[in-house]
């Protein structure tokens, strides 16, 4: 296990508090910085993890990116203001060990930063509440499937949105994967959170991963004849 950590975070403030906290609880801070160019123009060649607080989630993805670039066996944490399932998954998807919700105290953060420097995915407490509410043990048959989908009278595209929303994409990626502008994005997510009753794009994901719904939109896909020249 490497003690040694790096720090990004806008804000000054921030960033020397977690500096003091870490540094007293024995790990080594070798770059603290604002921005994650400064990590990769130190061109660390030791064993390394790095903390990003930086709440801006594309300015968060693209500093990921990064540094998974610059540095693939570095082990890489995220601090997030509040749990949000779409940005974990498009964290983990990005290959982040950690994503770790700031409201937590010191030494809860002090362990989850060991795990990760560890090899251990650390995932926010927040998530079994969601699982809870979730029944994973009675899947829904093919058929019964079907007869949801039909009953919720999703079209074409606002299926395509929902497996979208089942990979954790923001509206701005949907946008670009489907080659539609971002407010055709938002309208569709609401439909298709009205249509299947729920409040949230989570929920929305969590009913659809629930009842294999990707394999069906795929098999869906295959199903349907293409148009006559």
């Amino acid at each position: 296990m490497s003690s040694d950590l790096c720090l990004v975070s806008l804000h000054d403030i921030s960033r020397e508090g977690l500096h003091r906290i870490l540094s007293s609880d024995g790990f080594n801070i070798l770059v603290s910085c604002r921005k994650v160019e400064k990590i990769i123009e130190a061109r660390v060649d030791c064993d390394f993890s790095v903390v990003i607080d930086l709440q801006d989630r594309d300015v968060q993805m693209k500093a990921i990116e990064e540094i998974g670039a610059a540095y693939p066996l570095a082990k890489i944490a995220v601090l997030v203001e509040q749990f949000d399932m779409s940005s974990m998954i498009e964290c983990f998807d990005a290959g982040v060990d950690g994503y770790i919700v700031k409201s937590m105290s010191s030494q809860p953060l002090i362990t989850a930063l060991r795990l990760v420097t560890l090899g251990e995915k650390v995932l926010p407490s927040e998530l079994a509440n969601v699982l809870s509410q979730h029944n994973f043990e009675h899947p829904i048959g093919g058929g019964d499937l079907e007869h949801e989908m039909e009953d919720a009278n999703l079209s074409s595209r606002e299926r395509d949105v929902l497996c979208c929303l089942m990979a954790g994409y923001s509206n701005k990626v949907i946008a670009r994967e489907l080659d539609v502008c971002e407010a055709t994005v938002k309208v569709h997510v609401k439909a298709i959170l009205r249509k299947l009753d729920v409040s949230n794009r989570t929920q929305a994901a969590m009913w659809a991963s629930t009842r294999g719904f990707s394999h069906y939109h795929v098999a869906s896909q295959q199903r349907t004849p293409l148009p006559s020249a």
